[in-house]
């Protein structure tokens, strides 16, 4: 959704990310597969190849140099990932309580984002509800 304001090395570096995080809870599934490819089409980098993943612990370093705003879009799509299978594991919000703690973003801003990610997946899915009637 706001991927396009980040730079390219950050979609990048966020790819790996989002693609890291699938498998926090141990298995990657289609639900997650299809955002993470949903995320390469909206970074226009399709044909990325995630090479990275032995090199998380730099690219979150390298997030923690980047602006608040820029943090902030990482949780929110990080978060498109973590819901996309109708639930968020404690090893998942564990992840997200350490990153936000890395990029210095305060309990109440992740709760606020976390807030604002749920509404929109409820407005989403009430719309597919409204077209389908």
């Amino acid at each position: 959704m706001y991927l396009e304001l980040l730079s390219k090395s950050e979609q990048e570096d966020f790819l790996e990310l989002a693609k890291y995080s699938m498998s926090i809870n141990g298995q990657e599934k289609k639900e997650e597969e299809n955002i993470f490819l949903s995320y390469k089409y909206e970074c226009q980098l399709v044909d990325y190849k995630i090479t990275k993943q032995d090199k998380i612990d730099t690219i979150i370093l390298n997030f923690n140099n980047s602006t608040k705003k820029i943090k902030k879009i990482v949780l929110i799509e990080l978060l498109g990932i973590f819901h996309a299978d109708g639930e968020v594991c404690e090893k998942e919000t564990n992840f997200l309580l350490n990153l936000s703690n890395s990029f210095n973003i305060e309990v109440y801003e992740l709760n606020r984002i976390k807030r604002w990610v749920e509404a929109m997946n409820d407005i989403v899915q009430e719309g597919y509800e409204l077209i389908s009637k």
